[in-house]
């Protein structure tokens, strides 16, 4: 029987929680051997530098004795490896010297048979008082895997403890992401937007991987699939690559603002669905390489975004910040999984994770600027639209939407409508004996008066051509008169320099008032009899302003 010295021995009386490490010893064979067949000469210090092992599906042989010196106490501990996905670990253990017993824990059976309701593969097992356990694990994959060192042993009250503790945290971090699939999902409802249902849809991906990665999907949502734990990972891998590429080409419009390398999205895209394909066909090596590459990939987004960035969309800044983080952590990840050139074990895969919380936040705040900058370029194009460029005015449009919101609101006794029309006089001699650009800059200063002399909750229109409109409440048409007259005589007392010459010139103005509260608001209505009042302003000599009540209106219901 093979037996373990005292060279290899690890007090555990006072044990709390620790990584094996030297002076447990490891070997590596691609042969089956038992313990009794091993060649104890060959193992080798077990140190940091040698837990990364890259990927391979060699068997990793780990030798130590746990030696208990208390004399009274036996000491129970817990003894599970750093990874899920780890397919066998055989565990051969003898108390004082007995014969070696064999455990066999694996992820290929229903994760009800475990010895622990735990995520990873873990044994507990007591070493008597004053007395030692022999200890041999074997650790071992199928098929090419990438292969941690990185064993645990806890006493089992530390163990439950820290249990606990990594569950809660695990809690939240799955909790926060349900919690912005559920937000993500509503604005794609609302807004009827794709890119909030692929956001929601790879953070749905990154929950399944992270599950997977955790032990958590096979805990808790296919404890009987041996499948989906064992097949899954790459197919989820590449699921997240996928879903994060094409929330990208949407989010950052790649299709319009970069073709190029949209059409290499498209075809990396491609050649990931058909990695899925080939998994389910049953090929595993190249799907493994290409899941790994395909997160590593990921870690290229941030210059996607700079990309974006440098063309104009603010938002993409988040995008980059987001992807920077989660990006280097995933590539950091992959190649301390994939290779043995680090001593970091999964480690890297936690903080991995941590970012890819970071990530989510800040993809949803960028998200978040993307709508306020498109809300701002809207109100920006409708403001454009609802502007004369000349003046700066509001054009019609902009009366009419004022218009409607006159009708909205319902209106008290103590204001009333009225409407001013101004129509400057004699504008078309101005323009012929000056110049169209002696004109505009009439009609620029004549809309800078208005602005100047009215208030700023009332609606200031150029109406078209030499004509301009005021929509605004009043108590009474007295006040209405004085502030139109105020804006005829300023503009006929101040004259306008243009090119050495002084251009006179005058306005006439007609004011109309809507029926009183009660009465059916009518917008055409009201403008013809401001337009009559206008009229008969001109015909009684222009430069002055006339006051004209509008028709009377029926009750509302009544023709």
């Amino acid at each position: 029987m093979a037996s373990t010295s005292t060279e290899q021995t690890i007090e555990i009386g006072e044990l709390g929680s620790m990584t094996l490490r030297e002076p447990a010893t490891f070997w590596v064979t691609d042969r089956a051997y038992e313990p009794s067949e091993l060649p104890l000469d060959q193992f080798r210090p077990l140190t940091s530098d040698q837990i990364n092992r890259g990927i391979t599906k060699e068997a990793h042989w780990v030798r130590v004795r746990l030696s208990n010196a208390d004399a009274e106490q036996p000491q129970h501990w817990v003894l599970h490896h750093e990874t899920s996905y780890l397919d066998e670990m055989a565990v051969y253990f003898s108390d004082n010297g007995a014969p070696l017993e064999k455990v066999l824990l694996s992820d290929r059976q229903p994760f009800a048979e475990r010895l622990l309701n735990y995520r990873t593969l873990a044994f507990p097992h007591t070493t008597p008082a004053d007395g030692y356990t022999d200890l041999f694990l074997r650790l071992q994959y199928t098929k090419p895997d990438a292969m941690s060192l990185n064993v645990f042993l806890s006493r089992a009250d530390h163990f439950h403890s820290q249990s606990r503790g990594e569950y809660l945290i695990y809690g939240g971090y799955y909790g926060l992401l349900a919690a912005l699939i559920i937000i993500a999902g509503t604005f794609s409802l609302i807004m009827r937007q794709g890119v909030y249902l692929w956001y929601a849809t790879f953070l749905l991906a990154s929950i399944l991987m992270w599950a997977l990665l955790n032990g958590f999907a096979f805990q808790y949502l296919w404890p009987n699939s041996v499948f989906w734990h064992n097949e899954g990972f790459h197919i989820v891998f590449l699921a997240v690559a996928i879903t994060a590429l094409q929330f990208s080409r949407l989010f950052l419009q790649t299709r319009y603002c970069c073709p190029r390398i949209d059409k290499v999205i498209l075809a990396a895209q491609g050649i990931m669905v058909a990695g899925i394909v080939l998994r389910f066909a049953g090929f595993y090596t190249p799907v493994l390489y290409l899941s790994f590459a395909s997160l590593a990939l990921l870690a290229l987004l941030p210059i996607l975004g700079a990309i974006a960035y440098r063309n104009g969309m603010r938002y993409a800044r988040w995008y980059t910040v987001a992807w920077s983080l989660y990006g280097l952590g995933l590539l950091i990840s992959v190649f301390s999984a994939g290779t043995s050139l680090f001593a970091w074990g999964m480690a890297p895969l936690a903080y991995a994770q941590a970012f890819s919380a970071l990530e989510a936040v800040f993809l949803l705040v960028a998200l978040g600027e993307r709508l306020i900058d498109w809300d701002r370029d809207r109100l920006q194009a409708l403001k454009i639209a609802n502007q004369d460029p000349l003046t700066g005015l509001g054009n019609r449009r902009a009366l009419n939407a004022a218009f409607d919101r006159v009708k909205a609101i319902p209106r008290s006794s103590e204001l009333s409508v009225f409407l001013i029309m101004i129509d400057l006089d004699n504008f078309k001699a101005i323009n012929d004996h000056y110049g169209h650009d002696a004109g505009d800059r009439i009609l620029t200063r004549l809309g800078n008066l208005l602005l100047q002399l009215s208030r700023p909750q009332d609606i200031c229109i150029r109406y078209g051509g030499e004509e301009f409109a005021i929509l605004l409440e009043a108590p009474g048409p007295e006040q209405v008169r004085l502030m139109t007259d105020r804006i005829r005589k300023e503009f006929s007392d101040t004259p306008t320099d243009y090119e050495g010459h002084r251009i006179e010139h005058t306005l006439t103005a007609g004011i109309a008032m809507a029926p009183s509260a009660g009465r059916r608001f009518d917008p055409d209505a009201l403008i013809r009899q401001a337009d009559a009042a206008l009229y008969q302003a001109k015909n009684a000599g222009r430069n002055r302003v006339v006051f004209q009540m509008s028709e009377p209106e029926p009750p509302e219901g009544q023709d």
